[in-house]
């Protein structure tokens, strides 16, 4: 459904009706510098259809904005272009990514939105800068990108934050399962890369080719951002593959330490075991089964053996 439908002239805003009769008055009486703005979100076919003749947008384009799968990108037609963007949302270890559609012509700019939070607030922020908004549609795109963009850097700093929560707890004396969070944490990792790596070289574009070229710098600047972001990942991702090798070498050692454990325990049931083995042979003649204080000798030496063997593995670290 249509979610927001105005008019901007010099940079100032005028609300408009809805309805396929009112897009194309709109866009009929549009100056040079006036542009129509048109917010869409999760729209059905028929829909898309309607504002699609509207803007007289390319079928192609209009098929690619209702299926919400694209590969970021940008697609250039006769008389419009075609961005597709994601969102990006992040909690409890979890990335969620969304997209949005966009086309921008000469006197319109039309933003299909797939789940993923609102656009209102860049809507606000692009009405606030007038003196931009005057000179078309293209600062109310790069108002879009750069709030999307702009939330990006937010994500990979919670990101960060968490793969720190991961690395404190792989280096403490506590034994943690961090291999399933280490895990899932890369694969979001993953998935925040498919987010903004193809969008760095469409940004590009329009920063050394986009009109007016009043704008250029500004889409320089999402570049930067958009930059930042991709790096931010990448660190992430480094970082993420330190800890899951340094984890997994903290279970090494730990098993490594359980298992000397296992063997000095091990070696000391198996001094008692052996003396208990050899005197129950059940032999008639063994000089010391007769001998009164023969069953008191056997313990002692068993407990001084025993306590000697367990004084060295105490000494030597393995207990």
């Amino acid at each position: 459904m249509i979610i927001d439908c105005a008019v901007y002239r010099d940079g100032l805003r005028e609300t408009t009706a809805h309805d396929n009769g009112s897009l194309q008055s709109a866009l009929a009486t549009l100056g040079d510098d006036d542009f129509l703005w048109i917010g869409i979100s999760d729209p059905t076919a028929e829909e898309m259809k309607r504002v699609g003749d509207a803007l007289r947008l390319h079928p192609l384009a209009v098929e690619d904005a209702l299926e919400a799968h694209q590969r970021p990108k940008v697609e250039q037609y006769a008389d419009h272009t075609f961005m597709s963007i994601r969102t990006v949302t992040y909690t409890d270890d979890d990335i969620s990514t969304h997209e949005v559609n966009i086309f921008l012509g000469a006197k319109y700019l039309l933003t299909v939105r797939h789940g993923g939070p609102s656009l209102k607030d860049a809507r606000k922020a692009a009405e606030k800068l007038i003196e931009e908004l005057a000179h078309g549609p293209t600062a109310a795109l790069y108002s879009v990108v750069d709030k999307i963009v702009d939330h990006y850097e937010d994500v990979a700093a919670e990101l960060e934050t968490d793969v720190q929560e991961v690395e404190t707890s792989v280096f403490s004396a506590d034994r943690s399962n961090d291999s399933s969070r280490i895990y899932r944490l890369k694969r979001e990792t993953l998935e925040f890369r498919r987010a903004v790596q193809p969008l760095r070289e469409p940004v590009h574009r329009f920063a050394v080719s986009a009109s007016p070229e009043e704008a250029r710098p500004y889409f320089r600047d999402i570049s930067d951002h958009l930059s930042r972001a991709a790096e931010a990942i990448d660190s992430i991702d480094h970082l993420l593959d330190n800890a899951l090798q340094a984890h997994l070498a903290q279970l090494s050692v730990q098993q490594n330490e359980d298992m000397r454990k296992l063997t000095a325990g091990a070696t000391i049931f198996a001094v008692p075991t052996a003396i208990a083995g050899i005197y129950g042979m059940n032999f008639e003649h063994m000089p010391e089964l007769d001998w009164r204080y023969g069953y008191a000798a056997c313990i002692l030496f068993i407990a001084g053996l025993s306590g000697f063997i367990y004084w060295r593995f105490k000494r030597s670290g393995w207990l």
